[in-house]
């Protein structure tokens, strides 16, 4: 004979379906600290596309390693201080860089962001005054953890045709 009861084995069955499906929760997100390592890093990309927008030579600053290079999709290679100078003297003006399609891939300290960027906008001072800046662009962002914070090291924007 069975000692166990209907409701105690209504109670056992309803007990494993939650704890499985508990584990299948926690499962599907991942470790805990991956997934806040994943918005941190969003975060961080988030705060350079705005830099981007306004200018922002104090956020770029503080986005950008000292060992920062950005690759344009016409093959120039631009460093920190590079990037900072052409910011500070406000020789580009967008009016949309928007990132769309945003993944974010983690090892470890480093993380790798890919995009489609569109943008709007143009070169309004330098030699390159007038240079029509707008487009689809692939880019690929390299970010690394220092000191608990994320630093872009490299940037590469490949255009994408119409």
């Amino acid at each position: 004979m069975n000692s166990r009861t209907p409701t105690s084995l209504l109670l056992g069955a309803t007990l494993m379906v939650l704890t499985a499906s508990a584990a299948t929760g926690l499962a599907a997100q991942g470790p805990p600290n991956a997934r806040a390592d994943e918005q941190a890093v969003r975060a961080t990309n988030d705060r350079l596309q705005a830099a981007v927008l306004a200018s922002d030579t104090a956020a770029f600053t503080q986005l950008l390693a000292p060992e920062y290079l950005f690759i344009t999709a016409t093959g120039a290679v631009f460093n920190r201080d590079d990037v900072l100078r052409v910011y500070a003297a406000r020789q580009l003006a967008y009016t949309l860089y928007r990132a769309d399609s945003v993944r974010v891939r983690q090892f470890g300290d480093a993380a790798v962001v890919t995009a489609l960027l569109v943008k709007e906008g143009r070169v309004v001072a330098g030699p390159r005054a007038g240079t029509d800046l707008s487009g689809r662009y692939r880019s690929t962002r390299v970010y690394i953890r220092r000191g608990g914070r994320w630093q872009v090291v490299s940037t590469h924007e490949s255009v994408l045709g119409s």
